[in-house]
């Protein structure tokens, strides 16, 4: 059972659920906040020795989801378009800043499975230093980052929105491995580039932008743990759906992959 957690403007999000539930036959769920009250509700039960528990109940379909019965989640909650969040009205984001990313988190540490794009210091955004810390690695390895790599005003969106696809590379750090576009041509350099990334043994997915450079190596523009999946297409799903099918899951002794330094929500 897959449980994907993302905002509903996440549309590489909806690809991946899309695409799992009808060429895989994948059993999954797609769990928006926004929807929370509205199509479903959630019972979050803590304990002080750190033994949480959740179930949830999906209203159309009327079927309760016992969340010990995941045995992977996807979680994209950190992926919030800063030009969606520019025309948000106050009270969208009151939500988001304070009831959401005070109950999520607790919910997502609740999981006993592993998961994808963990919680940190108790909080959604709570790794906001990673961006910075893979761009002082692969610079004192000799590439270029851009200056918009750890903008947090919408200037990197706005900048990726108007690069020719041809101007760009892109890549996804997946489980100690590296995966490229069905198609896409390796850029100037890339065998050092991927050993240099590889170096760090990552415990998160990640996915690497690159601006190609004329007579010069690549430029870092963006590392992001929510990657645009659908750039992939079945590589990854492929990758995902074996991933998920072969992965070892006790929920008697809650065998997660839940940050050992995270204290409990």
């Amino acid at each position: 059972m897959l449980l994907i957690i993302a905002h509903h403007h996440d549309a590489e999000a909806q690809w991946l659920y899309k695409t799992l539930k009808e060429n895989y036959n994948q059993p999954l769920y797609l769990l928006m906040p926004e929807a929370l009250g509205v199509d479903y509700s959630i019972s979050l039960q803590l304990k002080n020795d750190g033994s949480h528990h959740a179930s949830i109940f999906f209203y159309n379909c009327k079927v309760h989801l016992d969340c010990a019965e995941v045995s992977y989640a996807i979680n994209r909650l950190s992926y919030i378009d800063p030009i969606i969040w520019k025309h948000a009205d106050a009270v969208e984001k009151a939500y988001a800043t304070n009831e959401f990313n005070a109950f999520f988190p607790a919910f997502i540490h609740s999981l006993k499975c592993p998961l994808s794009n963990r919680i940190y210091n108790g909080a959604l955004y709570g790794d906001n230093g990673f961006v910075a810390q893979w761009a002082l690695h692969l610079h004192q390895y000799g590439f270029a980052v851009n200056s918009l790599l750890t903008d947090t005003t919408g200037k990197l969106y706005e900048r990726l929105r108007t690069i020719p696809a041809a101007q760009i590379c892109r890549f996804m750090y997946l489980n100690n491995e590296i995966i490229l576009p069905p198609d896409q041509q390796p850029i100037t350099n890339f065998a050092h580039l991927k050993a240099c990334v590889l170096k760090r043994d990552e415990p998160e997915m990640l996915e690497f932008i690159f601006i190609k450079k004329e007579n010069a190596g690549p430029e870092l523009l963006q590392v992001t743990k929510t990657p645009s999946l659908s750039c992939y297409r079945n590589v990854f799903t492929q990758i995902i759906y074996t991933q998920i099918n072969n992965t070892y899951h006790d929920h008697t002794n809650g065998n997660t992959q839940r940050n050992a330094l995270t204290a409990a929500c």
